[in-house]
């Protein structure tokens, strides 16, 4: 792999920080890939492979702002399409600025509010299209459509790629908290080794930056304890063979103690925000959880409640599926079945409901159901560790038919 997906969408940033043209920006790098995949074989891989990448995109950016089209179209701007050589090292260390300036354009006025997140999730985190499709639940040819669509427009408008003052950024956090939050969602299945490595870690950080700028808005400090609450349980979520271990199975001595107090804390500050939205009920939700496991006494019947309001506040897919694993706690396997058998069509694609569908029927004593619902859940998910996971609690079920 010539570029990360988090290099991918930093230096995509970078390149469309300058005159707004996300199309343009990608276009750019995707040609730097393909002469750097007929370069590099013959001369060898550059020290700092990221940097040429980005030196030689934005060479390509500068060949379409001096072209006699584009300056037609576009008034030349020497701060903007400067032609001074760039410097052969990238510095990451401006990078995420720009990026959260980027994640502010993307959640612009004249964009449909329901593609802002993908078009964060593309361009500025660089996910492709189809796994932003699976962790959105949508089919991958409507995000496909709503990106072409939205990059035609910024490629249109010019958007202005600026950091917003104190008193714009809040019109952007709902979409800025939602692509955040998607990212890191989409990737911490498939995070292998260090979570921080990878893009879902780029999310911890910039769920911090969020948080830090707008310290008032409690639905940002929320954001930051739940993605704390969850990293904090990044080591302790496989077996030494690589298997998934449920959060009930997990030993809270293996969490990161570091990344609960900071979780806590964040939580602490909502109080103080004294504002309750999405993302703070979600994390009170994790938290709850976490208690429970701790003390050995989970408290179902809080969780419940906390489930309701989510459903009140924010009704999703995930959330009902995660309702229904609640109220068997509190009302039985069959008053969850009742449950799982209203949600909407959706549903049918829908991994963790078959997961959760498979145990019911177990409990309730339809074996047969239950290995075949498993069997049907399996073919649902191309995480790896998650199919073995599933393959292992098939395989004791058939032993114990």
């Amino acid at each position: 792999m010539i570029l990360t997906h988090d290099d991918w969408g930093r230096i995509i940033a970078l390149l469309a920080a300058r005159d707004g043209d996300i199309a343009g920006a990608e276009d750019a790098v995707a040609g730097a890939v393909e002469r750097a995949l007929h370069t590099w074989p013959s001369k060898g891989i550059p020290q700092n492979p990221s940097g040429w990448i980005y030196r030689t995109a934005l060479n390509m950016r500068r060949d379409v702002w001096k072209s006699a089209a584009h300056r037609t179209t576009v008034e030349l701007d020497s701060e903007v399409h400067e032609t001074a050589q760039p410097s052969v090292r990238l510095d990451f260390d401006e990078l995420p600025d720009r990026r959260l300036q980027l994640l502010a354009a993307c959640a612009h006025p004249d964009i449909d509010p329901a593609t802002r997140p993908l078009l964060m999730l593309s361009a500025v985190l660089g996910l492709p299209t189809r796994r932003i499709a699976e962790g959105m639940i949508l089919p991958a040819a409507t995000v496909a459509a709503r990106l072409t669509r939205a990059k035609k427009k910024i490629a249109t408008k010019g958007l202005q790629m600026y950091m917003p003052d104190r008193s714009e950024l809040p019109a952007c956090l709902s979409s800025i908290h939602e692509a955040i939050y998607g990212v890191f969602t989409i990737e911490w299945a498939n995070a292998a080794t260090d979570l921080r490595e990878g893009v879902a870690g780029e999310a911890v950080y910039l769920s911090e930056l969020v948080s830090t700028l707008c310290p008032d808005d409690g639905e940002s400090h929320g954001l930051a304890a739940l993605i704390h609450l969850s990293v904090a349980r990044f080591n302790a979520r496989r077996d030494p063979d690589g298997a998934l271990v449920p959060l009930d199975d997990q030993d809270p001595i293996m969490w990161e103690t570091s990344h609960v107090a900071k979780g806590e804390w964040h939580l602490r500050e909502v109080h103080r925000c004294g504002e309750v939205g999405r993302y703070v009920i979600e994390a009170s939700i994790q938290a709850l959880h976490m208690q429970g496991v701790r003390t050995r006494k989970p408290n179902w019947h809080a969780l419940l409640r906390q489930h309701d309001h989510l459903l009140t506040l924010a009704p999703s897919l995930a959330a009902r599926v995660s309702r229904a694993a609640i109220l068997q706690h509190v009302e039985g396997a069959a008053a969850a079945l009742d449950a799982l058998s209203c949600l909407p069509k959706a549903a049918e694609g829908y991994q963790p409901a078959w997961v959760l569908r498979s145990h019911l029927y177990r409990a309730a004593g339809r074996d047969q159901d239950a290995i075949s619902t498993l069997e049907r859940a399996m073919t649902l998910t191309t995480v790896i560790s998650e199919h073995e996971h599933l393959a292992k609690l098939l395989n004791r079920w058939k032993q114990r038919v």
